[in-house]
Order: C-alpha cells, then sequence, then structure tokens
C-alpha cells in the first residue's frame, strides 16, 4: 500500500462524532495490520473501525452479507440473483422485482473483476497510515453539506445520491471506487443498514473516492465553512440577495 502523503488532518474540524475512515482494496493481505476478528456485513464495517482504535483489514471470510458478491470475492449466487432473497411480500412484491434491482446494481455499479479485491483495509483518521481508495465520513446534514459544498467549491459539480434499496453496499463502497463519484446516503433510507441498526436514522454518509479526496480536501482548507447568508436570517438574506441583483443589473446596462 502507497504511504500515506495526503495532508487530511482538515477533516477533524468537522467536529465529526464518528471519526472518518479510510479504505483500502487490497489484492494482497496488507502488511502491519491485524485482520478482524470476527464476521459482519460489509456496511457494518465503516461502523467497526470508528468503535476500533487499531486499524484492520477483512477478508471473504469476515464478510456474512452480500459484501463479498458486491467486492468481487465471490459470485452472487443463483437463488439471489433470481429474487429469491427479497421476493414474496418480504422486501419486494415478487421475485421479479428483487431480481430487476439485482440487474440494476450490477448494470449500474460496475463489480470488480473477480479476484481482484481480496482484502479491505481500514483505519480511523488519526491511525491512517495508508493512501484510501475511499473516505468514508458520517455526520449531521450540516456537516454534511460543508463536505458537499467542498466537492462543488471549485468544479461545480452536482450532488448526486445513487443507491438501492438493498445491496446498498455496491452503491456505497463499489460506485465510488469504480466510477469515481462521491456518493451520500440518509441513513435509515437502506434495508439492511436499517434492519441491521448500523446507524441512527437521520444521519448522512458520504464516500469520497480517491479521484475526489485532493478536491475535496483543498477545498476544505480555503472556503468558508459557514457563509454568512447562512446566519442572517431569511429577511436579511433576501433583501442582500436583492440589493446584488440590483447592482449586477446596474452593471450589465453601464
Amino acid at each position: 500500500m502507497i504511504p500515506l502523503q495526503t495532508e487530511l488532518s482538515i477533516y477533524k474540524k468537522l467536529n465529526l462524532e464518528r471519526p472518518v475512515i479510510g479504505m483500502k482494496y487490497c489484492f494482497n493481505r496488507p502488511e502491519g495490520i491485524k485482520q478482524l476478528d470476527k464476521s459482519l456485513a460489509l456496511c457494518e464495517m465503516v461502523k467497526e473501525a470508528q468503535h476500533r482504535s487499531e486499524p484492520f483489514y477483512i477478508s471473504k471470510e469476515n464478510e456474512e452479507c452480500a459484501g463479498k458478491n458486491a467486492l468481487g470475492m465471490e459470485e452472487t449466487s443463483v437463488a439471489a440473483a433470481a429474487g429469491q432473497v427479497g421476493g414474496g411480500g418480504r422486501i419486494f412484491q415478487d421475485d421479479r422485482a428483487n431480481s430487476n434491482l439485482i440487474y440494476n446494481v450490477y448494470e449500474n455499479f460496475p463489480k470488480p473483476v473477480k479476484g481482484t479485491i481480496n482484502y479491505v483495509a481500514y483505519a480511523q483518521l488519526d491511525r491512517l497510515t495508508f493512501e484510501p481508495d475511499l473516505l468514508v465520513i458520517v455526520g449531521n446534514a450540516s456537516q454534511a453539506e460543508i463536505v458537499m459544498r467542498a466537492m462543488s467549491y471549485t468544479t461545480g459539480e452536482l450532488y448526486r445520491s445513487v443507491v438501492s434499496t438493498v445491496f446498498a453496499c455496491a452503491s456505497l463502497y463499489v460506485y465510488p471506487y469504480q466510477t469515481g463519484n462521491v456518493n451520500y446516503v440518509v441513513t435509515g433510507m437502506t434495508f439492511g443498514m436499517k434492519s441491521k441498526e448500523v446507524y441512527p436514522e437521520g444521519l448522512v454518509l458520504i464516500v469520497i473516492p480517491y479521484h475526489w479526496i485532493p478536491a475535496v480536501t483543498q477545498s476544505l482548507n480555503v472556503m468558508t465553512w459557514v457563509p454568512e447568508a447562512f446566519t442572517q436570517g431569511r429577511d436579511r438574506f433576501v433583501e442582500h440577495e436583492k440589493k446584488v441583483m440590483e447592482d449586477l443589473e446596474r452593471r450589465v446596462g453601464e
């Protein structure tokens, strides 16, 4: 793994209740990091890392749900692909709807080639020693707004949340890595994480792929985190915006 070179301390200023987590996908077994001593679903691993001061890594033996399929460690079973797991009214009206979702997931979230990801390393920001493939942030709406605005600050990039009812691990932890797109979800809106009580409802989970980490980090270092408009109150804000627009119109006419 490439040693950490990016200065990421700016994220500490968000004062998040839960630590920022760096994830790294590995072909070879990570050195100097211990393997997790239990099995969990992939959607639970970030939470586990937030509660452990020491970094850890997982293999397919540590993943007890569909995460190993999303990562290409194992093929999706025929029964799951046919919609047998969530059909019959359990999650979807019928097998057809469930099967269609699995199809849509693999069409929209490119699955890694089988065997290219064999291990996943996790570390809290304070213990991060490697350049992360994904940076995972869990916070309230105000904290998340700052991070997402940082993505758009120098680029004008749109906010996009792409997520599936089930198999959300693919949309959160594969889609950003494979496509280079930042993704986010409001906790409580996906079946597995809600059922496993991974996080309280109403938080925002943001996944930043390595393609975007430098730009987001740089923007956080230079932009105003709380614009004056956020603290003016509605009436003062509307009046200020009106004056700004009038001034701009005068300049155009000059």
